[in-house]
């Protein structure tokens, strides 16, 4: 029988042990992230925990919402084992009615049929094949990219630490998004930091013959996956070919391992050409919605979806 779960009822390390086995976990879905991204979350679960599905729960005049909280792409349904189609309608089912408000993204192992369901793109890269094999994937552009990044004298630093992978991207696209507050940038460095601490986590740089930072990104790598979660470019990288130049020296550190990139997007078509351009493929993913909230708060969420929207089109939010 599934079981609604307040935060403090959910016994964690059996939580975890669910991820670490499970057939789809990912790194949103480990309790650590999700103390971080989404305080008090709260949880749907068999008794034996061999299935679980986590609740981004908030509150907000007076009305009770789930929603898909910064930098989680995918949650949903979690399990160790087959999945048949009625499980995961019954999950959906079992999220009490006092949440007058889901919108949460389900992960590319859930497909759901029916209601308000929309088609969202992530982009994954296989690095079983060796590093010849994959690169013969490559686009031409990315291709000439690599050839002049080459000629750049980048150098490499794999000890960055998250304040100066956020400094770095502040000054930059940050400077765009205006509705982006110390509050995400926190959530950040909080992810970043627990990675580190836990061993998993790397976040690299590239610096150019006058030593200054151009480029950064923080990798995870967990549950057979390595995880593009955040990174920051200047003009300057752009013109060296700086974040293509580190991607391509991740898949060659990587390539023979029997892991996937997962570059965590992307809806942004310039973000998706990019990333496709390392010969990455489209996995689907689905976001579900559930709107019961009364009239009036109906037209405020909307005008806060569409601001939000705006944001993302710069900067993949639910990376």
């Amino acid at each position: 029988m599934i079981q609604f779960l307040q935060h403090a009822m959910i016994d964690k390390e059996r939580w975890d042990e669910c991820i670490g086995k499970a057939e789809n976990g990912n790194l949103n879905s480990y309790s650590w992230y999700l103390d971080i991204v989404s305080p008090g979350w709260c949880a749907l679960v068999e008794p034996d925990y061999n299935m679980v599905f986590p609740l981004p729960v908030s509150s907000r005049a007076g009305f009770k919402y789930i929603m898909q909280p910064y930098f989680t792409q995918q949650l949903g349904l979690f399990y160790d084992s087959f999945l048949n189609d009625e499980k995961l309608a019954e999950f959906l089912n079992r999220i009490p009615s006092s949440f007058k408000y889901i919108n949460i993204n389900l992960n590319s192992s859930n497909p759901l049929q029916g209601g308000k369901v929309t088609d969202l793109t992530n982009l994954e890269l296989d690095l079983s094949d060796n590093y010849d094999k994959i690169t013969e994937g490559y686009q031409n552009n990315l291709r000439r990219n690599l050839k002049k990044a080459a000629q750049n004298k980048l150098t490499l630093s794999t000890n960055l630490q998250p304040e100066e992978l956020i400094t770095l991207f502040r000054a930059n696209k940050g400077q765009y998004l205006k509705h982006l507050n110390d509050r995400q940038y926190s959530l950040i460095q909080q992810i970043a930091k627990v990675s580190l601490q836990k061993g998993i986590g790397e976040i690299w740089g590239a610096y150019d013959e006058l030593n200054e930072l151009t480029a950064g990104i923080l990798w995870i790598t967990i549950n057979r996956k390595s995880v593009f979660l955040f990174s920051a470019l200047s003009d300057r990288g752009k013109k060296l070919s700086a974040m293509p130049w580190l991607i391509d020296i991740f898949i060659r550190q990587n390539a023979g391992k029997s892991h996937i990139l997962d570059f965590e997007g992307s809806n942004n078509e310039s973000l998706a050409r990019f990333y496709s351009s390392f010969g990455a493929k489209k996995v689907t993913y689905y976001r579900w919605e559930k709107n019961s909230l009364p009239f009036p708060f109906r037209i405020l969420l909307k005008i806060w979806q569409l601001r939000k929207l705006e944001l993302k089109k710069y900067f993949h939010l639910s990376k």
